[in-house]
């Protein structure tokens, strides 16, 4: 199961709305993923959290309009408490359940989001061939081959890139993740790990690199070469167990198995703040407020990015910090038609149509979250590009986004190559 589908089914049983079939394919994902199973006892948590705190807000509304006599609140007080036990005691009771009558599968390790090249990405599971286009899920044992006229790019479902070259070919050993490459070039972005994970591994036939978190490049052939572009990774020889730290900038090979600075790095990671960014409040500017706001049928936002000159980005995420007001739904993000706009210009009558989804995020966005969102699927060609953010939902699940002006601005975080 990919990231988006479980995100669709966590939603769906947050909200009450989730059928029995789903229900199985939700206890199956649960069971099959550790991931999985921590982002579902996450967000439960979270939805208790949020109902409480609406429970206290309607608590303390009915106060602030009428007197209630000592007794009778000693009373709608208990009931409050009592409710919210309730909604605690079934969020941990369903938790219990899924884990306990999820039935064995294959885990689901990520999906495919791009394939380029005048031939297709082989996909060998079990004893059957598949061609991988993109939204194809990939599963633990998957075997993926790139010919020597292919490139093709996959989303982990920790969130982490994997850039394959012509001639590459990996094994998904398990969602760790872990992955072994057999032979050719691949780029790594790997998400950070979060507290109690273990680090995310690449084999080769000579070598093991463990990382938490960074960005590098694997060529596996007779020895193995490492090029780490950001932060830190152990490289580990498999023949005498001997290991280095390799830092940024730097690259070491199980040949020489000495660590070297990279004079001329062929991946760089850039981070741009929008030259433009502004809500539309029914067609209209928020130029006042310093945030971005999001609410269906009512507010979308947009953000202008430059995109500069270089020969390929091999990938691009959008990250965003919740400010003030938090919510819930499923945001959408959007590249714009045209990016002929300021701040000082924009309303509703020249606003960019959404041309193109290239990203979603579905779930609570709670106090202070950031999110991160894969942008890569858009046309990131050098000049300015606009996204449209969206979000389903209406009324009460807004959600503030903090804009450029604050101190947590919008990013997108560019991986640039040759």
């Amino acid at each position: 199961m990919n990231e988006n589908r479980f995100s669709e089914l966590l939603a769906a049983y947050l909200d009450d709305a989730i059928s029995g079939e789903e229900t199985t394919e939700l206890h199956e994902a649960v069971k099959g993923s550790e991931l999985f199973r921590r982002q579902f006892q996450q967000e439960t948590r979270l939805n208790v959290l949020m109902r409480e705190t609406l429970a206290e807000q309607v608590e303390l509304r009915a106060l602030s309009h009428n007197v209630t006599p000592p007794g009778q609140y000693r009373l709608h007080r208990r009931l409050i408490l009592a409710a919210s036990a309730a909604v605690l005691l079934v969020s941990i009771t369903a938790g219990y359940i899924v884990f306990k009558s999820s039935s064995d599968g294959m885990p689901g390790m990520g999906v495919c989001m791009n394939v380029s090249g005048s031939s297709g990405l082989t996909v060998i599971r079990d004893t059957q061939q598949y061609q991988a286009e993109p939204e194809f899920g990939f599963r633990v044992g998957d075997r993926i081959v790139c010919d020597a006229q292919t490139q093709a790019m996959l989303r982990l479902i920790d969130g982490s890139i994997v850039s394959m070259e012509p001639g590459a070919e990996l094994v998904l050993n398990s969602d760790r993740p872990a992955i072994t490459l057999q032979h050719g070039i691949a780029f790594f972005e790997i998400a950070p790990r979060r507290p109690g994970m273990l680090a995310f591994e690449v084999l080769t036939g000579n070598s093991t690199v463990a990382v938490m978190g960074t960005v590098f490049s694997v060529s596996a052939s007779t020895h193995t070469e490492l090029k780490v572009y950001e932060g830190s990774v152990k490289f580990t020889r498999k023949s005498d167990q001997a290991f280095v730290e390799v830092g940024s900038h730097q690259m070491a090979t199980t040949e020489k198995f000495a660590v070297e600075e990279l004079t001329q790095p062929s991946l760089e990671v850039t981070s741009l703040i929008p030259t433009d960014d502004l809500a539309l409040n029914r067609g209209q500017p928020v130029t006042k407020d310093k945030w971005l706001k999001v609410e269906g049928k009512q507010r979308d936002s947009y953000l202008r990015f430059v995109i500069p000159q270089a020969t390929k980005v091999h990938s691009a995420k959008l990250r965003l910090k919740q400010d003030v007001d938090s919510g819930k739904g499923t945001l959408r993000f959007f590249v714009g038609d045209h990016s002929d706009w300021t701040e000082d210009s924009l309303n509703g009558s020249n606003a960019p149509k959404c041309l193109q989804q290239v990203a979603q995020h579905k779930g609570i966005v709670g106090r202070g979250q950031l999110i991160e969102v894969d942008v890569s699927k858009a046309d990131l060609t050098p000049g300015p590009i606009t996204i449209v953010m969206t979000l389903d939902e209406t009324d009460e699940n807004d959600i503030w986004f903090a804009s450029r002006e604050s101190d947590s601005p919008p990013e997108l975080i560019l991986t640039l190559g040759k």
